[in-house]
C-alpha cells in the first residue's frame, strides 16, 4: 500500500524540483537583466557565476535521472547560501528571500524524489 502512495508522490517531487530549478534560473535572469541591471562589463561575469552552474543539471533533471537529482542537491545548498548572502543586504532582501525559497523547493524536491525513486526501484527489483 505504501508503494502505491510513494509512486504517486514521485511526480509531485519531480515537479517541485523543476519549479525550484527554473524559479532560480528565471529569478536570476530577471533580477540582473531587468529589475536590478548591472554595469555592462559585470553582467557576463555575474551571469556566468550565478546562472552558469544551473546549466549543468538541466538535461538530467528534465529526463528525471536519479543521479542528476542526487548531485543537484549540492547546487541547491549553494544557492541557499547565495540567497542568505543577498538577504543580508537591505537593498536585495526580497530577492534573497526569493532565492532562499526557490532553493529550498529545489532541495526538498530533489531529496524526496531521489528517496522515493530509489525505494520504488528497490521494490521493483525485489518483486522481479
Amino acid at each position: 500500500m505504501t508503494n502505491i502512495k510513494n509512486s504517486q508522490l514521485i511526480p509531485v517531487f519531480r515537479w517541485l524540483t523543476l519549479i525550484g530549478y527554473f524559479g532560480l534560473m528565471t529569478g536570476f535572469y530577471f533580477w540582473y537583466l531587468w529589475i536590478h541591471p548591472l554595469e555592462k562589463n559585470l553582467i557576463s561575469i555575474i551571469i556566468l557565476f550565478q546562472i552558469g552552474p544551473l546549466i549543468f543539471p538541466l538535461f538530467g533533471l528534465l529526463k528525471g535521472r536519479v543521479y542528476t537529482h542526487t548531485w543537484s542537491m549540492y547546487l541547491a545548498i549553494y544557492y541557499f547560501c547565495v540567497g542568505v548572502w543577498y538577504a543580508g543586504s537591505s537593498a536585495e532582501f526580497y530577492f534573497g528571500l526569493y532565492v532562499i525559497c526557490t532553493s529550498l523547493l529545489f532541495f526538498v524536491g530533489t531529496m524526496f524524489y531521489v528517496r522515493l525513486k530509489s525505494k520504488a526501484r528497490a521494490a521493483n527489483q525485489e518483486s522481479a
